[in-house]
């Protein structure tokens, strides 16, 4: 066969295959396709008929009971418990406070981890430690309940679905609800509205310690798989931790709680608003005879850093150390020490202060001198004030001379400030959320280190030491304003104090003594020097 009969063969094989493959196979294949397509339509659309159906049969039968809400006891070493027979939620939990019980749930509403809120239950079973309900949430499906917990707050919830009719139907969302508000002790009562919020727990790409997000009113949901969520404030925390199913979305919103006094009554009560947290449990689909099983760890207590560093879950996250969080989480361990060597936080609290006193010693030291070298040159800085008072260059020009005659750095009287400034703060958040501090007797009429003094004596004596610490340290001439802010920053603070907890005053105080101590040493022997 030569070339052209065989390219015109070619030609001719490829014309049958293209029209057998156009009008025959195509064809054929197409129609198949569609019949397949047709099918598998029939058989989804026939599906969601019947899901939907089940669905709306569901919702349609749960409905409000006219059953009276009944509340069960339930006795533990750290709590009395009480809960509702709708939804099974708890509806008050009485901590068993150092300094008395504090029911963290006295405001209305369907209660902590209520299901089906409409739902009536009825209790099942129960140990020392456990309890159990059962409730049906519409005809044929079963809801069970079972409550266990620990010692250590750390507790666990199982709730079951069971569908005992004989065909398969969809269990439509619900939710965990947190709130509304959760109540702490007396003591924190006035600034609880501020304090509580409604958190989230997540971890960052790029960070080594998952952060806590503060949910608002307004904001999208996480980004990021949370580990645990639920309510706040500055000594309590309460979180459910999924164990083995995916929750939904977060809804936060703001409730009025109770009302608060407002100037003692004189201007009425003002509302008090505490955060509604509701964590969403997706629709599940349920054939016949089938099980669906939502288990969860939850917290339910006191925000203890020592107790939370033996738990899982990273629930120290939830106590704000603030900025220099670092420094505060040593100032606590030191603390800690410190009290197991004494017994007694407020001598512990005197302890650590003297320690960071003499660790900054040396910057203390530095300071008073430079307060006290610009006091003895103050004289002639006046004079040279005045000679160049219309030459700002030569004036420059003279003080710097000065400053090198005396050998005086007026950076020297700050630096020592900026170095004691973080261990100031990373120290008061430790001790302002120390739940160790709580009911902490120190001496006489402090009995609670973690609330104010109730008789103001302790800021009274700071306001006091800081009164003669400043009188002795403002410069002859100094600016009339300036003098006047010296003289009173000492009133000022003490006002500031009045309501610290006094944990922290006794601090202040204690350090305001030994640097008073200090100054007067220094100003001594500035003045044998002369």
């Amino acid at each position: 066969m030569n070339n052209r009969q065989f390219l015109t063969a070619a030609m001719l094989f490829l014309l049958v295959l293209t029209g057998y493959n156009q009008f025959v196979a195509l064809p054929k294949a197409r129609q198949a396709q569609l019949a397949a397509e047709e099918q598998l339509r029939q058989e989804v659309t026939a599906k969601a008929a019947q899901s939907s159906t089940s669905t709306v049969g569901i919702q349609k039968e749960i409905m409000p009971s006219s059953k009276p809400e009944e509340l069960t006891s339930f006795s533990l070493p750290q709590a009395e418990v009480t809960f509702s027979s709708k939804g099974a939620g708890i509806k008050t939990y009485e901590f068993k406070d150092i300094l008395g019980p504090v029911d963290l749930t006295p405001y209305p509403g369907e209660g902590y981890f209520a299901t089906f809120a409409q739902t009536d239950f009825k209790e099942t079973a129960r140990t020392s430690h456990s309890i159990s309900f059962e409730g049906e949430v519409s005809s044929g499906i079963y809801v069970y309940k079972t409550y266990d917990f620990a010692e250590n707050h750390l507790n666990h919830l199982k709730i079951t679905f069971k569908n005992s009719t004989g065909k398969t139907v969809q269990l439509p969302a619900w939710n965990f609800n947190f709130g509304p508000g959760l109540s702490t002790v007396k003591s924190e009562l006035k600034d609880n509205e501020r304090e509580s919020k409604a958190v989230y727990l997540v971890q960052e790409e790029g960070k080594r310690r998952p952060t806590l997000e503060v949910m608002s009113k307004n904001e999208n949901q996480p980004k990021l798989p949370w580990t645990w969520a639920g309510i706040e404030n500055r000594y309590f925390l309460s979180v459910l931790i999924p164990q083995g199913w995916t929750p939904g979305k977060l809804t936060v919103e703001k409730s009025v709680v109770t009302q608060q006094k407002r100037l003692w009554g004189l201007m009425g009560n003002a509302d008090v608003q505490g955060p509604r947290l509701q964590i969403e449990v997706p629709s599940a689909v349920l054939d016949a005879g089938q099980k669906a099983v939502y288990e969860s760890d939850f917290y339910f207590g006191p925000k203890d850093y020592k107790e939370f560093l033996n738990l899982p879950y990273q629930l120290d996250r939830s106590i704000a150390f603030g900025f220099f969080g670092a420094l505060g989480k040593i100032a606590r361990n030191i603390l800690e020490t410190f009290y197991g060597w004494t017994g007694n936080y407020g001598v512990a609290i005197i302890m650590l202060t003297i320690l960071l006193q003499a660790i900054l010693f040396k910057f203390t030291v530095m300071q008073f001198k430079s307060a006290a070298q610009m006091k003895k040159i103050q004289p002639e800085m006046k004079r040279i004030q005045a000679k160049y008072k219309d030459n700002p260059q030569e004036l420059n020009r003279a003080t710097l001379a000065l400053y090198q005659k005396y050998k005086v750095n007026p950076l020297a009287g700050c630096l020592p400030l900026l170095i004691q400034l973080p261990i100031f703060l990373a120290l008061f958040n430790a001790l302002r959320t120390s739940w160790a501090l709580h009911g902490a007797k120190f001496v006489l009429w402090i009995t609670d280190l973690s609330s104010k003094d109730p008789y103001y004596i302790l800021p009274i004596l700071m306001g006091a030491v800081m009164f003669f610490q400043q009188r002795g340290n403002i410069p002859a001439g100094t600016d009339p304003a300036q003098a006047a802010m010296f003289k009173y920053m000492p009133l000022i603070f003490t006002l500031l104090f009045m309501n610290f907890p006094s944990g922290l005053v006794l601090y202040w105080l204690t350090n305001s003594l030994l640097t008073f101590g200090i100054q007067t040493m220094i100003n001594k022997k500035m003045a044998q020097a002369k």
